[in-house]
C-alpha cells in the first residue's frame, strides 16, 4: 500500500509519549489539534514530542487566522523546526471548535488564504504587511533559530472554495471523508482524516471499550448540527431535543464539552452500534484495510488515524497492523 499513514491527536499531558509510540510503529505524521479551551497546548506538546522522536513529522492541525497571530505562529514553527529541523507541518483552516468555543462562526477563507500568504512570507525571511504594518522576523544567531525555514502549509478544506485557497497558497490539502471527498484537486495532494477502532475477533460494537474507543468521534458527529452524516438516525433527533433545551448563550459550550477526546453524560446513552457504524469506521482489521485500500483508489495520498477512548496504546498498535506499517512485522 502506497498510502502514507500518519495520527491525530487532541494534545494532552500523555500526547509526547503516544507520538513517541507512533513513531516506533512506523506512521509517518503525528498531529495534534489546536483548540485551547478544550486540550493542552499544541506547541508545548510538540516541543516536548520533538525530543523523543527523531524520524515522524510533526504538524498542528489546524489553526485558524484568528487564535494565533501571524508572527506568534511563525515564531513557534520555526522554533519547532530547530528542534526538529525538517519534520514540521502546519495546517490552517476556516475553524470548527477553534472558532464556535470562542462564541463564534467559522472563519471567511479570504482570511485563510491572507494568512498563508504571510506566514509562508514569515518563514522565507521576507517582510510582509499585516494589519497595516510591516513585519518581519530578525532572529539572532544566538536564538538557535533559522529562517528562511521550510515548512509545508496544508489547507483544511471540504469544499471549492477551501480547495481553490489550498491550490493558490498551500502545500498538501487536508480533509474529513465524512464530508465527502469533494475536496479533490488535479494539482495538490489530499490526506483525510479516519476515525474507527479495530474490533478484536468476535467483538461487538456494543462492547464497552469499543464504545469507549469510538464513541468521541461519533458524538462530534451529532455536534454538526445535523449536516454529519448521522443527521438521518434517531440518536440525532435525541441528541437535537436535549441540546436546544440548553440556553443559546451556553450552548456552544456544551455541545463541544468533549470534543473528539470523550463523550458526556448527555451523549453516552447514544453511542449505539447504529451509530458507531454510520459515523466511523469501526469494524475488523480487514474491514480498516479495505477502507483504506478504498480511500486509496480514490486518489487519496494518505491518512491522520484518530485514536481514541482510554487506551491509546491499544488503538495506536490496532491500527498500524491493519495498514501494514513496518514497526508491527
Amino acid at each position: 500500500m502506497a498510502l502514507e499513514i500518519g495520527c491525530i491527536f487532541p494534545p494532552t499531558v500523555d500526547t509526547p509519549e503516544h507520538l513517541a509510540l507512533a513513531e516506533r510503529l512506523g506512521y509517518a505524521y503525528g498531529a495534534v489539534f489546536d483548540s485551547p479551551t478544550l486540550f493542552a497546548d499544541p506547541w508545548l506538546t510538540l516541543g516536548r514530542a520533538a525530543e523523543r522522536t527523531s524520524r515522524i513529522r510533526l504538524g498542528v492541525c489546524c489553526i485558524t487566522p484568528y487564535l494565533r497571530h501571524v508572527v506568534a505562529t511563525a515564531s513557534a514553527l520555526a522554533t519547532l523546526d530547530a528542534l526538529a529541523p525538517g519534520r514540521i507541518d502546519l495546517v490552517i483552516g476556516a475553524g470548527f471548535t477553534g472558532q464556535h468555543m470562542l462564541g463564534r462562526g467559522p472563519g471567511r477563507w479570504a482570511d485563510v488564504e491572507a494568512y498563508a500568504g504571510a506566514l509562508r512570507g514569515l518563514l522565507a525571511d521576507e517582510e510582509v504587511e499585516w494589519d497595516g504594518a510591516v513585519l518581519g522576523l530578525r532572529y539572532s544567531p544566538r536564538t538557535g533559530l533559522n529562517v528562511p525555514c521550510q515548512i509545508p502549509i496544508w489547507i483544511a478544506a471540504h469544499g471549492p472554495k477551501g480547495v481553490g485557497v489550498a491550490e493558490r497558497v498551500g502545500d498538501v490539502i487536508m480533509t474529513d471523508p465524512s464530508h465527502g471527498l469533494g475536496a479533490r484537486s488535479s494539482v495538490l495532494p489530499v490526506f483525510v482524516n479516519i476515525f474507527c477502532t479495530v474490533l478484536e475477533e468476535g467483538e461487538e460494537l456494543s462492547a464497552e471499550r469499543v464504545r469507549d474507543a469510538a464513541g468521541p468521534y461519533a458524538a462530534f458527529q451529532l455536534h454538526l448540527a445535523g449536516e454529519g452524516v448521522v443527521s438521518h438516525l434517531p440518536e440525532w433527533a435525541d441528541y437535537r431535543r436535549e441540546i436546544e433545551a440548553i440556553d443559546p448563550r451556553r450552548r456552544h459550550l456544551e455541545t463541544h464539552r468533549m470534543h473528539l477526546i470523550d463523550v458526556t453524560e448527555r451523549e453516552r446513552p447514544l453511542i449505539t452500534p447504529e451509530l458507531i457504524t454510520q459515523a466511523t469506521h469501526t469494524g475488523t482489521a480487514a474491514h480498516v484495510r479495505g477502507r483504506l485500500e478504498e480511500l486509496e483508489a480514490d486518489g487519496v495520498s494518505g491518512v491522520l488515524y484518530g485514536p481514541q477512548g482510554g487506551d491509546l496504546p491499544r488503538e495506536l498498535e490496532a491500527f498500524a497492523r491493519a495498514a501494514g506499517l513496518s514497526g508491527t512485522r
